[in-house]
């Protein structure tokens, strides 16, 4: 109980954070209204140009799918990315050495903390842009809501895994910018939040399966719109699952690496 006190603090701290950075906050979230805005306004001039179902997707169906995408991409933002490079760059992480808690539990924490508000944020927006529209698909039944949710938890779980094992580049380059900005675009694109992987050609659909993004977006959206049979759907929620442990395993596996690569005051 001590122990998960000493993490909750830290997202508590964490979300505090935030709130004074707000103005940070604001940009950035009124940059991704204008993306969702330009996302719904692309997609209904091809849904216009081509009346009924289009790989698949209805109209509200698309809509939802966009609203989705927008949500996950909303949780766990770009500050706790930014936040851990930093740390480790300017050598603040000898602080985090000296404490007797796990660094990637702790990093965790500090990544999860501000998730409420902004999913909360998020919410907001998809309203808006729901009540602007209109006509969003919502889930099949209670069941797939329910699965959506479990499946939405691993993809932040994914996501997390992901900016941990970019960060600890910052241990052996001293600056992640570039990386991260490259990590973002490959992920926007191939966890199907630009584009649902469906319009992909075959071969690059083929690269997309093996690799974890769309556990990110794809997964869950697909979950939520019950584009996927029961079988299937296990199996994406198992692949999610691989994935996120993987992904923190392989975090672990390099913080031990880092440690004996990282340099503060000469020493």
């Amino acid at each position: 109980m001590s122990g998960l006190r000493k993490y909750s603090a830290i997202a508590r701290t964490s979300l505090e954070i935030t709130f004074l950075y707000r103005t940070s906050f604001a940009l950035n979230m009124i940059g991704s209204i204008f993306y969702v805005f330009a996302m719904f306004y692309l997609w209904q001039t091809i849904f216009l140009g081509s009346p009924g179902a289009l790989g698949g997707f209805t109209w509200p169906e698309m809509k939802a799918y966009l609203l989705v995408a927008f949500l996950l991409n909303a949780l766990m933002t770009w500050f706790a990315e930014w936040n851990m490079s930093v740390d480790l760059r300017e050598g603040r992480v000898a602080t985090d050495l000296a404490r007797p808690m796990d660094f990637q539990a702790s990093r965790f924490a500090s990544a999860v903390g501000p998730v409420p508000f902004e999913f909360c944020s998020a919410v907001a927006v998809g309203a808006v842009v729901a009540l602007m529209f209109g006509g969003i698909a919502l889930p099949a039944d209670g069941a797939h809501a329910a699965v959506f949710l479990v499946s939405a938890a691993m993809a932040t779980l994914i996501k997390f895994g992901l900016v941990y094992c970019v960060s600890m580049t910052a241990f052996w380059t001293t600056g992640t910018d570039g990386i991260t900005v490259g990590r973002a675009a490959v992920q926007n694109l191939f966890s199907g939040a630009l584009i649902p992987l469906i319009f992909f050609p075959d071969w690059l659909r083929a690269v997309a399966a093996v690799l974890p993004f769309q556990g990110m977006v794809s997964t869950p959206a697909l979950i939520y719109l019950g584009k996927m049979d029961t079988p299937t759907t296990a199996l994406m929620l198992g692949v999610q699952a691989l994935w996120a442990v993987g992904l923190i395993l392989l975090g672990r596996l390099a913080w031990r690496g880092a440690q004996r690569a990282v340099t503060i005051n000469g020493g």
